[in-house]
């Protein structure tokens, strides 16, 4: 009998010591605040923009950093709506995915002596494909798309309490870590979007989830 307490106490003694010494769960980053989303030049990175008025919403000179896996480095270009509830966030996408929301985009690498334009493509009109984007960078209309959410929220641009609606722009694939400037206009006004939360997203994802 003593022997079977003794083995009981002894598990509770371990209990308890292994209990004191696990590690305490680890903190949700820092949600940044518009203000400090607006001043981060690293993908991940957002930014606020009218969509209502025509002309350059985006201008940002930024740093790709390196990545462990080069298969994660595959460089999207969006619009993010977000909110607390999911039905108007989705119905606000859904209003310009078919309101054939228009565009143009520029993405160069910088650093060297001239900038460097970066080819850029967008999914084919059927969804089932790719084209190459024309040489002004004029987008016709936004896709549904989807960016990997951990770096987001490593860099404080994501909230388990908000929901998301991710609009493809356009895609620059592969890209090599450096510097570069990305470019966005708004092709011609358009009154209707006006006051629609939106922000411009630039943020990677993984092509080993095709």
């Amino acid at each position: 009998m003593r022997a079977v307490r003794a083995v009981v106490a002894f598990a509770a003694l371990a209990l308890l010591v292994g209990c004191g010494s696990a590690s305490p769960p680890a903190e949700a980053p820092k949600l940044l605040t518009r203000a400090e989303a607006d001043a981060r030049t690293v993908v991940p990175f957002t930014r606020g923009v009218r969509l209502d008025k025509a002309g350059r919403i985006v201008d940002v000179t930024f740093e790709a950093p390196v990545v462990v896996d080069p298969q994660m480095s595959w460089l999207k270009l969006g619009l993010r709506m977000q909110g607390a509830d999911q039905k108007p966030v989705s119905d606000a996408a859904d209003r310009l995915r078919r309101g054939a929301f228009q565009t143009r985009i520029r993405l160069e690498r910088v650093g060297g002596s001239t900038p460097v334009p970066m080819p850029l493509s967008r999914s084919s009109d059927d969804g089932r494909g790719w084209q190459k984007l024309p040489h002004d960078g004029r987008v016709e209309r936004l896709f549904q798309d989807s960016v990997d959410t951990y770096p987001l929220e490593q860099a404080g641009l994501l909230s388990q309490d908000m929901f998301y609606e991710v609009l493809q722009i356009a895609d620059a694939g592969l890209i090599d870590p450096g510097r570069y400037r990305v470019t966005v206009e708004v092709v011609e006004d358009r009154p209707e979007f006006e006051g629609m939360q939106a922000e411009f997203i630039a943020a990677y994802y993984s092509i080993g989830k095709k």
